[in-house]
């Protein structure tokens, strides 16, 4: 019968026909038991092969209805990461998310990410890939190590000199979404639209320059391409054994999509003028051309795409990539900071007093206005520092950053986990984040204390492995300056304009990436008045 039920189902899959088509013949009957019956098959036969295997650690019983851990762990990360972990040690293996994985923790963390066998961009695109999602250029045509080159290279560098436009940016966002704010103040449903809209703006500014950030369309694209594109992608579960389904599904979408290729139009249409007018300059010599300082600019004078690539199409790919890996993590995280501000409103006043010392110490009057921020002064925020770090370090990440051993051997930790070929380390991002033998404060880890790094020398782009937001090693987030830049930027903007307040009590919730205070939690925006 079990035979019968496979036959039938395979009947049914054209590898033709459109994800729409795969997911209907799943909804059938013939297709929910064949479904069924194939993941029974590869959980028991990976069950028969963990038995067969040592793989140096540990391992996670198998459980549920095809043998994996998945299920109890998205039920409650927290329970799951410190009952195996009490049991099994710091580092174990599981059947999680339809593989086996080995979760790692403690300074074991280190070694993965600092062994070059380790692939971070391989273990993330089996879960979402981009590139294929987005119809980019392929990774050998545009690799991750080139664009982090790129941002090492053209904007970490720049960021003492791209401050005030950024500020300026900001503060067209802030006007865009609110409007003239009255003395009464102004109620938003919630920050997002606000952050996003201020954050898209002045990362263009940066990005593609003065003139492409007054583009409507492209800021349009900033601002939505990633949650557009991403709510194409809801999760199938059953999906996850599959890698090859999972890889045909994202091909679908950034091949069929309209939502695609509206965003890769718009990004084309608005570069397309601007690219052919510099070029022309560049190649004409013109003495009275008045060179663009943005990434943009030193891409066009750096970077050449290979045979057969058009320049626009490549530069397109460029800025998606820009876009996914920047733009809406820090509109997200610098919304997640803001709500945690609200969650302890006596820090608002806090901050702004350190602004004011700040300034002071500057030779400011304290009247003046964010205008006068600049790179030097945004580091010196020391307390805000600290509560953008702590939010990290509490956000809702558990086991997480998959890496994937992309040698033809196995990988041996100095601990005995042995990660075969193809298979993957998760890192197990929460215990580290609440280890007391890795964080400097020891207790109460597992509260949020937004001052809990003021005056310690381990500000909110310091890496290692009781801060592992931003990753570890050469492989760390290039961005991370800018990132935390922006972050800084928009909040002491927000508290040097207005007094912020929320009439709905912010509660955050420890769920596998829920990162948003629990609905409602509306912002109230009130002008201050100078010296208030």
């Amino acid at each position: 019968m079990l035979n019968e039920y496979l036959h039938r189902f395979a009947e049914k899959f054209d590898p033709r026909k459109t994800m729409d088509q795969i997911q209907a013949c799943a909804q059938s009957k013939e297709g929910a038991i064949g479904i069924t019956a194939a993941l029974a098959l590869i959980a028991g036969a990976a069950i028969y092969r963990a038995k067969k295997i040592d793989y140096g650690v540990p391992q996670v019983p198998a459980s549920g209805l095809f043998g994996s851990s998945t299920d109890e762990y998205r039920r409650d990360p927290r329970a799951f990461i410190t009952k195996w972990e009490k049991k099994l040690g710091a580092v174990y293996g599981a059947q999680l998310f339809g593989q086996h994985a080995t979760v790692v923790s403690g300074p074991a963390v280190r070694e993965v990410f600092l062994n070059e066998g380790f692939s971070f961009t391989t273990g993330i695109m089996r879960a979402f890939n981009v590139t294929l999602l987005t119809n980019n250029l392929p990774e050998t045509v545009l690799g991750t190590d080139e664009i982090a080159d790129a941002i090492k290279k053209y904007l970490s560098p720049n960021l003492k000199s791209y401050t005030p436009r950024v500020i300026d940016h900001l503060e067209q966002g802030l006007r865009e979404t609110c409007g003239q704010v009255t003395d009464e103040g102004i109620t938003l449903p919630h920050f997002f639209p606000l952050v996003q809209d201020a954050v898209a703006r002045a990362s263009a500014s940066v990005f593609v320059g003065l003139e492409l950030a007054k583009n409507e369309a492209l800021i349009d694209s900033f601002k939505n391409m990633v949650i557009q594109i991403g709510s194409e992608v809801k999760p199938i579960p059953w999906l996850e054994p599959f890698p090859t389904l999972m890889r045909l599904r994202f091909y679908i979408i950034g091949k069929m999509s309209p939502v695609v290729q509206r965003h890769r139009d718009q990004l084309a249409d608005a570069l397309r003028p601007e690219v052919d007018r510099r070029l022309k300059a560049l190649e004409s010599g013109d003495t009275n051309w008045e060179r663009p300082d943005d990434v943009l600019q030193d891409l066009l004078e750096n970077v050449t795409p290979p045979a057969g690539i058009d320049m626009i199409d490549y530069l397109v790919s460029w800025l998606t990539v820009l876009v996914f890996a920047s733009i809406h993590t820090t509109s997200e995280n610098g919304e997640v900071v803001l709500y945690r501000l609200l969650q302890h409103p006596e820090l608002l006043d806090e901050l702004y007093q350190e602004q004011n010392q700040v300034l002071e110490e500057a030779g400011y009057d304290a009247s003046v206005g964010p205008e006068v921020f600049t790179r030097e002064l945004l580091n010196k925020f020391t307390k805000l520092d600290s509560v953008i770090r702590e939010t990290a370090r509490v956000r809702a990440n558990y086991i997480t950053l998959p890496h994937t051993n992309i040698t033809n051997h196995p990988i041996v930790l100095s601990c005995g986990a042995r990660i075969l070929p193809g298979e993957n380390c998760f890192i197990n991002v929460y215990s580290n984040h609440n280890d007391p033998s890795l964080q400097l404060a020891i207790d109460d880890l597992n509260e949020f204390k937004p001052l809990r790094f003021a005056g310690q020398e381990t500000n909110a782009t310091k890496i290692g492995d009781s801060y592992l937001f931003f990753g570890m090693g050469k492989h760390a987030c290039p961005g991370r300056w800018f990132a935390v830049q922006e972050m800084k930027t928009i909040v002491s903007l927000l508290l040097r304009k207005y007094r912020l307040e929320s009439p709905d009590t912010i509660t955050f919730v420890q769920q596998e990436r829920v990162f948003f205070p629990l609905n409602p939690c509306r912002v109230k925006l009130v002008p201050r008045s100078p010296q208030a």
